[in-house]
């Protein structure tokens, strides 16, 4: 018999459902348009705009929790983790803050439901370890988004600036050859095209380049696109020739990739020992030993 612990876990799991689902859509439907986004946050960046945001309870909520735990610093971790993850709406905090406190209750209603006929102690640890899992899940999912979104910006950064040397060297601008190469690779690498597309926004929109270099290095997070921006303000500053520079970064690019695939595969032999040890040796001596020992022992029943 269905007991009011069975409906209330059941209740929660199909709003987790309904939430991951919402969350999930509003989080990736601002990257089809990446341009009203941008002109959004510079918008909610302007004068007045601490006067226009107000708190709502979902607000309060997450200070309360997560607020009081980890400080306020923790929605500003949050929102580069997301940044560099891919997700920039404007309220994809607040929207992993609440999945992630849903994800939480879930868990530790299914600890208490497990271990409610054990002693207080164990219920307790089950609700603990609800919690906790429920915390770090979702964590190791963003996580993965992250290095997923790293690795595609890292494969595309090459040939990108092998275009964008092209189109420098064919008498192109800046502002225009980016333009043109997030144009052309938007198909084939539209992680890197939308950077470099969102850079070319706060440009027009009246940000410094270098500035906006700095916050392209920021969102991704990775020292070769800030190499990169590096490379092009010192360019800029100097005078010297940038599609030259560019050719010659492109060509290290590759280098690198090479250099880091090949101690991969060098690290790949110790990384085996441990599985051949623990799962294929024992099976390994299992069928080639057991046969030697039945029929040894079938010799001596039979002595």
């Amino acid at each position: 018999m269905a007991t009011p612990l069975f409906f209330a876990i059941f209740a929660v799991v199909l709003l987790n459902v309904g939430a991951l689902a919402y969350g999930g859509y509003y989080l990736y439907e601002a990257r089809r348009d990446p341009l009203r986004l941008r002109l959004a946050e510079l918008r909610a960046a302007g004068p007045g705009a601490a006067g226009r945001r107000e708190e709502d309870i979902w607000d309060m909520l997450l200070s309360v929790t997560f607020g009081s735990v980890f400080g306020e610093s923790w929605f500003r971790e949050k929102e580069l983790e997301l940044l560099r993850a891919g997700i920039r709406r404007a309220g994809a905090v607040k929207v992993y803050g609440l999945l992630n406190l849903g994800f939480m209750l879930l868990m530790a209603l299914m600890g208490y439901w497990f271990l409610s006929g054990e002693n207080a102690w164990m219920t307790g640890l089950g609700i603990f370890g609800g919690l906790v899992l429920g915390y770090f899940l979702p964590e190791q999912a963003m996580l993965s988004l992250r290095n997923i979104h790293r690795q595609n910006l890292l494969i595309a950064l090459p040939d990108t600036t092998d275009l964008l040397s092209i189109t420098l060297g064919a008498g192109l601008g800046l502002d225009q050859a980016i333009v043109r190469v997030s144009e052309e690779l938007q198909f084939v690498y539209p992680e890197l095209a939308e950077e470099f597309y969102l850079m070319t926004v706060e440009v027009q929109a009246g940000q410094d380049r270098s500035v906006a270099f700095q916050h392209m290095a920021r969102r991704t997070g990775l020292a070769e696109i800030r190499s990169l921006a590096s490379m092009i303000i010192q360019s800029e500053r100097f005078g010297t020739g940038l599609a030259n520079s560019l050719r010659i970064f492109s060509d290290s690019l590759r280098v690198k990739r090479r250099l880091d695939i090949e101690a991969a595969i060098a690290k790949a032999a110790v990384k085996m020992i441990f599985p051949i040890v623990l799962f294929i040796l024992p099976a390994l001596f299992v069928v080639v030993l057991v046969p030697g020992v039945l029929s040894f022992l079938r010799s001596l029943q039979g002595l």
